[in-house]
């Protein structure tokens, strides 16, 4: 039976190495011949991949050097093929591709797992690639820009925007940085009008949290390069930026290119006005019991919850004895709720809103459990 692999995960090593330098690394989505003047040496593993995101990857194998395959990768790991030069062209299929653990690059039908030969090292230099199998000779390619054979139907209609016109289409909205092949969201930057900028970073691998790292500024730089300075920069640093779709493309000479998905408006929350609103809810909250009673398929179960400042607190159901909790507000506003010695996930956390002392938990597929504010300990009575 063929070996079987899964997609890499981000290890914590490469997390916090491509946080560091993702800033650093944006310059625009380049032409194959503008990236083999950036690129000094081939990039290879997760770099070389990286170049591939957006774009097409043309090879062919050496005993069938007329027939070429295409392969459009989209930055969530998917993509669609198609072959050339054999006769009649198929139409594209759906294809998958992934960076395993140990630097190897696949591409696999999308209905099954890749296998060894489906993997092989790849390099990428400026616009050459190439795939080196487990055995076999390499096989030569090239990289072209943006969805050069029109596999992806979508791409007819998506228009590409770079330099100032990239910069502005990010004013307003939030870039959403996922590891290249996966999904999981670790980093997200929203750029205000009036020229500051704010990120936060998601480092938990199960639990949808976003913790505010501050305040920058942005400005326009020469050659129309996006500019960053203050908050943790020692120095201004600049870049370029170009956008396709809703891909942003970042790039550095010295990293490569990194890859954002731009979503509208505040999408993470990281304004100044959820702060302010966040603290307002938190402060309703601190010092008081908020008493619950949600009613099952047996009976009605009473719950008081007591919050005290710093994210702890005490839980007590029914006739138990008071149990140590913690809690915390997501920048989302939704409150959370766990033990005290248990990892929070996101099926501890719900919507909620406040008026007065009148409090309403809305957990989806559910009816709303009403619930209201006393003042203080209050859980035994």
């Amino acid at each position: 039976m063929a070996k079987r692999y899964d997609k890499v995960r981000i290890d914590s090593q490469f997390r916090v190495r491509v946080m560091a330098v993702v800033l650093l690394s944006i310059s625009g989505a380049a032409s194959p011949a503008a990236r083999a003047q950036e690129a000094p040496s081939p990039r290879v593993g997760h770099e070389a991949a990286r170049e591939l995101v957006g774009n097409t990857l043309v090879y062919a194998k050496p005993e069938q050097s007329k027939v070429e395959t295409g392969v459009y990768l989209r930055l969530d790991g998917t993509g669609l093929a198609a072959t050339r030069g054999g006769g009649e062209a198929p139409a594209p299929r759906a294809v998958r591709w992934a960076n395993l653990s140990d630097g190897r690059f696949c591409i696999t039908d999308a209905d099954r797992q890749p296998w060894d030969g489906d993997c092989g090292k790849l390099s990428v230099d400026g616009a050459r690639a190439t795939l080196t199998p487990k055995s076999g000779p390499a096989w030569p390619g090239r990289v072209l820009a943006g969805d050069a054979w029109q596999l992806d139907p979508a791409t007819a209609s998506t228009r590409r925007s770079d330099g100032k016109a990239a910069i502005a289409a990010l004013v307003g909205h939030t870039m959403i940085f996922v590891p290249e092949g996966g999904k999981r969201e670790y980093r997200a930057h929203y750029l205000m009008p009036d020229g500051t900028a704010r990120r936060a970073h998601n480092d938990e691998p199960d639990f949808d949290h976003w913790v505010l790292q501050g305040d920058e500024r942005w400005s326009i730089g020469d050659g129309d390069r996006l500019c960053f300075s203050g908050g943790a920069w020692k120095e201004e640093f600049c870049a370029a930026v170009s956008i396709a779709g809703d891909l942003v493309t970042l790039r550095h000479p010295r990293v490569g290119s990194l890859h954002a998905r731009l979503v509208e408006g505040d999408a993470r929350k990281l304004s100044p006005a959820i702060d302010a609103a966040n603290r307002k809810r938190a402060a309703a909250l601190v010092g008081r019991t908020l008493l619950l009673t949600a009613t099952d398929r047996q009976a009605a179960t009473d719950s008081r919850l007591y919050f005290q400042r710093d994210g702890a607190g005490l839980a007590k159901q029914g006739d138990r004895l008071p149990e140590p909790m913690q809690w915390l507000l997501q920048r989302d506003g939704r409150l959370c709720v766990a033990a005290r010695k248990r990892v929070l996930r996101d099926g501890d956390c719900v919507a909620w809103s406040i008026d007065g002392d009148r409090v309403t938990l809305t957990v989806p597929d559910r009816p709303a459990i009403p619930g209201r504010l006393i003042p203080g300990k209050a859980l035994d009575r």
